[in-house]
């Protein structure tokens, strides 16, 4: 097995072991087992288990994000709102749905980690490249005048925070939801535009 493969499937079996016991619980033992090597190829490729979680955490969080901002891009340019909330809404519940281990590893160490770790981790997670697309998208529309004069930090917040919220608890807890998705992407991408734009009503 080539080099940059077995570390994929280090990466994946880490991913799975971290959402299940945590980062703190899960040996370099363990990983090894659910990888299928020895714990000197783990250190040969990672030579700290933090090492191993932000190449986890950066693998997995750039898979899709890319094609998700120039889809989201192509909405902007053509001044779509309301079909850029519906996109960015979908794509937030299918990803809880389809990558679990991720979004639970992720809990964990939100958890797990002192307040001087989580400053560090949310700094960085406020950098990638879907939270700097959301802000400079509501700058933008907020300069055209299409959305209120709020801190664009702030409604940027808003608009990520309600659909992650849903999603954690029903894709990451498995709480029943009472509506299907399509409902929730609909219902949300209105609420959240309604927001945006200063609770002004919108045309239907």
């Amino acid at each position: 097995m080539k080099g940059e493969q077995r570390k994929a499937q280090i990466i994946d079996a880490a991913i799975a072991l971290f959402g299940r016991h945590g980062f703190k619980g899960t040996t370099t033992k363990a990983l090894a087992e659910a990888a299928g090597v020895s714990e000197a190829t783990i250190f040969k490729h990672f030579p700290t288990k933090e090492a191993l979680y932000a190449a986890a955490f950066e693998r997995r969080t750039g898979v899709g994000t890319a094609h998700l901002v120039d889809t989201l891009q192509g909405y902007a340019d053509r001044q779509d709102d309301e079909g850029l909330l519906r996109a960015l809404v979908q794509a937030i519940l299918i990803g809880y749905e389809q990558d679990r281990d991720l979004h639970r590893m992720l809990m964990y160490v939100w958890l797990e980690q002192g307040p001087t770790e989580n400053r560090r981790m949310w700094a960085q997670m406020r950098h990638s490249p879907l939270f700097d697309f959301i802000e400079r998208y509501v700058r933008q529309r907020q300069a055209e005048g299409a959305f209120c004069s709020n801190a664009p930090e702030v409604v940027a917040a808003a608009v990520l925070a309600l659909p992650v919220h849903y999603a954690i608890r029903t894709k990451l807890y498995g709480i029943d939801p009472e509506h299907a998705d399509e409902e929730i992407v609909e219902t949300f991408a209105r609420l959240l535009l309604d927001g945006a734009r200063g609770g002004t009503s919108v045309e239907r």
